[in-house]
C-alpha cells in the first residue's frame, strides 16, 4: 500500500510557533513544514534553518498564495488571528489557530461558519487539555466517578509584569491588540472548565491591571493597558458553579484545579498530577492512567501536550478521527470571555447566550428607530 502523502504545513509566527509548533510538527513524520512567515524575516529564516523549511518570508499573505499546503498553523498576535485564519480558510486549508480564538465573538462566529462551509479541520490550540492530570480528571468525570459535578475552583498564581521585571513587554501588554492574561490564560481556563462542567450560563467577572501601580516599575510598565489578574464566577447550564482566579502578582507560579462532585472530589496540581483531598487538608496522589501520561519535554514543557494536538490533527485530516476544540466549540469559550469583559465593565452578571443575541437585537432597535424618524420626516 502506498503511504499517504505528507500533510504540508505553513507556519505563521515564530515565537511560540518556533518554540512549540515547529518542533511539534517536525516530530511527526506525517507532517512536512513547507513554509514559515514572521513579521521579522530574520526570525522566519532562523526557524526555517533549524527545521529544514524550504520557504521563509515576512509576507504571510504571499506565502499563502504561492506555497501549496494542506494546513496553516497560526501562532501570531491575537489581532491578526481573524485575517490570517480567514485567508487560510478561504483557500480551503485546514487551520490550527492559537488561543485566544479571536478579538471577540463576532470574529470567532464568522470563522466558525467559514470553517463549516469549507468542511475543513479547524482547531484552536487548547493543548492544556492534554496535560496528564487535567486529562485524567476529564476522563473520570465522563466516566461518572464524581457523580454530579457540583463545583470547580481553579487558582493560578504567577509572577506577571508587576513582579518580574525581566518579563518581556510584547503585544500581550496591549489591551487593544487582544493582550492580557484573560485571553492568554483565561481562554485555557474557560475551555478546561467547560470540558468538566459543560456550557456556561452566566458569568460575573473582575479584571485588574496590577502592573502599572506596582512599586518601582518602569515607565513602560506603567503604560501597560492589558489585565494581569482576573476573577470569574461561573454558573453552568448543568447547575454547577465555578470560580477561576488568576493573580499576576505572585512570586512563584502555581496552579490547582479542585473538582467537587456528589460522589467524589479530585485536585489537579500543576496540570500533571491528580489526587484526592485528604482528611488532614492535604492531597493524596492518585495514579494517572497509563495512556494519558506524556513523555516530558523539560526544556519546552508545552511541547509534550502539543504533540497530542498534532496527532489529533493528523487523524482528523486523514479521516481517522477528530480534533478538538473545533472552531464551533471554541466560539463558546470566546463568548464567555466577551461576557466576562462586559461584566467587568458593568459590574453585573452577564448571561452568555445574551451575548450571542445582543448585536442582532441592538441592530433591530436601531432600524426601528431610524424608520420612525424617517416617517416623522416624511410627515413633516
Amino acid at each position: 500500500m502506498t503511504p499517504p502523502a505528507p500533510i504540508r504545513v505553513l507556519l505563521v509566527g515564530t515565537s511560540f510557533g518556533g518554540e512549540v509548533h515547529a518542533p511539534g510538527f517536525a516530530s511527526d513524520p506525517a507532517f512536512r513544514l513547507v513554509g514559515v512567515a514572521s513579521g521579522h524575516e530574520e526570525n522566519a529564516r532562523r526557524v526555517a534553518g533549524a527545521y529544514g523549511i524550504p520557504h521563509a518570508t515576512a509576507d504571510w499573505k504571499r506565502m499563502l498564495d504561492e506555497i501549496e499546503a494542506d494546513l496553516v498553523a497560526i501562532a501570531s498576535p491575537v489581532d491578526l488571528h481573524y485575517p490570517m485564519a480567514r485567508a487560510a480558510l478561504e483557500r480551503g486549508h485546514h487551520v490550527l489557530l492559537e488561543k485566544p480564538f479571536a478579538l471577540n465573538a463576532a470574529q470567532a462566529r464568522e470563522l466558525a461558519a467559514l470553517a463549516k462551509a469549507h468542511d475543513v479541520a479547524a482547531v484552536v490550540n487548547h493543548e492544556f487539555r492534554h496535560k496528564p492530570g487535567r486529562a485524567a480528571l476529564a476522563r473520570w468525570i465522563a466516566d461518572g466517578k464524581l457523580g454530579r459535578v457540583e463545583h470547580i475552583v481553579m487558582r493560578t498564581r504567577l509572577p506577571g509584569w508587576a513582579r518580574d521585571p525581566a518579563r518581556r513587554l510584547t503585544w500581550l501588554t496591549e489591551k487593544d491588540r487582544g493582550g492580557g492574561f484573560l485571553g492568554a490564560l483565561g481562554s485555557h481556563d474557560v475551555d478546561q472548565l467547560t470540558v468538566y462542567a459543560g456550557p456556561v450560563r452566566r458569568v460575573f467577572a473582575r479584571l485588574r491591571n496590577l502592573a502599572p501601580t506596582a512599586p518601582r516599575v518602569s515607565a513602560a510598565h506603567r503604560a501597560i493597558t492589558a489585565e494581569d489578574c482576573y476573577t470569574l464566577f461561573l454558573e453552568f447550564k448543568s447547575g454547577a458553579t465555578g470560580l477561576i482566579d488568576t493573580f499576576g502578582g505572585a512570586r512563584q507560579r502555581s496552579e490547582t484545579i479542585e473538582a467537587f462532585g456528589s460522589d467524589d472530589a479530585f485536585v489537579v496540581m500543576e496540570g500533571d498530577r491528580i489526587g484526592r483531598p485528604s482528611a488532614g487538608g492535604g492531597v493524596e496522589d492518585v495514579p494517572v492512567p497509563e495512556d494519558l501520561r506524556l513523555e516530558p519535554t523539560p526544556e519546552t514543557p508545552l511541547l509534550a501536550p502539543f504533540k497530542v494536538k498534532v496527532a489529533m490533527l493528523r487523524d482528523a485530516i486523514r479521516g481517522a478521527g477528530s480534533a478538538s476544540p473545533t472552531f464551533a466549540e471554541a466560539l463558546e469559550v470566546q463568548k464567555v470571555l466577551d461576557a466576562a469583559r462586559k461584566s467587568d465593565q458593568t459590574g453585573e452578571w452577564v448571561t452568555v447566550d445574551d451575548e450571542r443575541e445582543a448585536p442582532a437585537a441592538k441592530t433591530a432597535k436601531v432600524v426601528k428607530t431610524a424608520a420612525r424618524a424617517t416617517r416623522r420626516s416624511s410627515a413633516g
